[in-house]
Formats: C-alpha cells, structure tokens, sequence
C-alpha cells in the first residue's frame, strides 16, 4: 500500500474529539506520517480515549504523541512545536482543527462577552499561533503544508452563531493572503470548508479509515470526507494548490 505522506510529521490540533479532528489524524497516519495529537482547547477528553486514539494511529506503524496544549495560548504552543521536534522531528504538516464553540441559539446582543471573545481567540488566535510556530521550520526545510479549517458559505451566513462565523471567514481571509506570501518557501496553504459534518463514534470512525461499508454507503460529508481532503492537499499531487477554500457538502441540519 503507497504511503505518500511517510517521512513526514503532522500536527493536527483538537484532534481527540470525535469529529473531524480525529479522522484527520487517524488518515494522515494511514498515510505514513508521524503524528502530534493534541487537546486542551475547548474541551477535556478522557484519558483512556486518548490512549485510545493514540494506540489506533500507532496501528499504522508510524510514531505518535500526545500534547495537552490550549491553542490559544502562544507559549503553549510553541512548547507543544518544541516536544514535537524533540520527539518526532520538525513538523512538516499542520491542520488548524481546534477552534472555538458553537452556540447559534442567542441574539448578538445576549452574547456574554467572554464567550464572544473566547471563540474568536480559539478560531484566530489559536490559528495564528500555530501558523507562526509552524512556519520557521517549514521555510528552512522549503516544504510545508498548512489547511485551515473553515465553515461552508460562512461568508454568507446572515445568522448566529456570529462569533464563530466570523472567526470562520477570517480563516479563510488569511488563507488566501499567506498562501501567497508562503509559496515561494515551498509552503502551501489551503482550507478545507465543511458544511455540518455530525461526529462519529470511534468504532465509525475506525471503519471508516479503511473505507469500510459506513464509507461505501454515506449520503453525505463525513469526517472522513474531511480527512480524504486533507490528506490528499498534503500529498506531492498537491503542490501547486494555495489559497484554496474548498467547501465539503454536510448533512442537512436537524
């Protein structure tokens, strides 16, 4: 089985839930890279469904860690790039998963201040601690991928949640400016928009890595869908893509 990605280490943040971070990794780690999981955004995962997850990417016969790290804070963050390359090697590919929380439910003018200013740190500050740590590597070594997690037609939304939408717009607003800045250092910058992907559980998701009947039959986007993409613009076929922000049809809403 051809493992494009082997050689390379991944660092995918937020990725112990059980959405689209998650597939993401398991997928990269399907496809030969070394993984850095992380928690410690927004929310707490059980210690033993980390081991979990970390035991499934291990499967792949790559290497993995875990790092509790809260990506809204830079110094953390740069502690995280810091065990990564001591443990795996410089990170060659990252994948903004984490962000912040989603509640559509409340007018704009019931939204509580920190939870506004929360999302936004989660959704853009968090991003662009990542980037900045990613990028001093990347450039040295001239080959890096980064992929934004954005929200399909976020630019059109004209409903809550507010705050999440527009940290969602402003991914992909600066996607499209680094992407030209950071291509001449053999850095690619990409987002991938989903629309609503519903979660899976972990047996789903295991079945759908290996494309499984549950990946033959959807009806919709899925995590895995997600993940495909990802996986596929860090791949040496997409070396010319930049600035993309391509959106993956969900589910409809109940």
């Amino acid at each position: 089985m051809a493992r494009p990605l082997e050689g390379r280490v991944g660092l995918v943040p937020g990725s112990t839930g059980e959405g689209m971070g998650r597939s993401t990794a398991l997928t990269l780690a399907r496809e030969g890279a070394d993984v850095v999981l992380n928690t410690g955004t927004n929310r707490r995962t059980r210690e033993s469904a980390n081991r979990r997850l970390l035991h499934a990417v291990e499967e792949f016969g790559v290497d993995a860690i875990l790092v509790e790290a809260n990506t809204t804070d830079g110094g953390a963050v740069r502690e995280m790039f810091a065990r990564a390359k001591r443990e795996l090697g410089p990170v060659d590919i990252l994948v903004n998963n984490a962000g912040g929380r989603w509640d559509p439910r409340r007018d704009l003018t019931r939204v509580d201040d920190a939870f506004w200013e929360g999302v936004l740190r989660a959704e853009i500050g968090g991003m662009f601690h990542t980037i900045k740590a990613s990028l001093p590597d990347m450039r040295r070594r001239r080959w890096g991928r980064i992929v934004n997690l954005g929200m399909e037609r976020s630019e059109e939304f004209t409903e809550g949640p507010y705050d999440y939408t527009v940290g969602k717009i402003a991914r992909h607003g600066l996607t499209r400016i680094l992407s030209e800045v950071e291509m001449p250092h053999g850095v690619t910058i990409n987002a991938v928009a989903p629309g609503y992907i519903p979660y899976f559980s972990f047996e789903e998701a295991l079945e759908a890595v290996g494309h499984g009947k549950l990946w033959r039959t959807r009806k919709h986007g899925t995590p895995q869908d997600v993940a495909e993409l990802v996986a596929w613009l860090c791949r040496e076929e997409a070396r010319f893509v930049k600035g993309a922000i391509i959106p993956i049809h969900g589910a409809p809403e109940s």
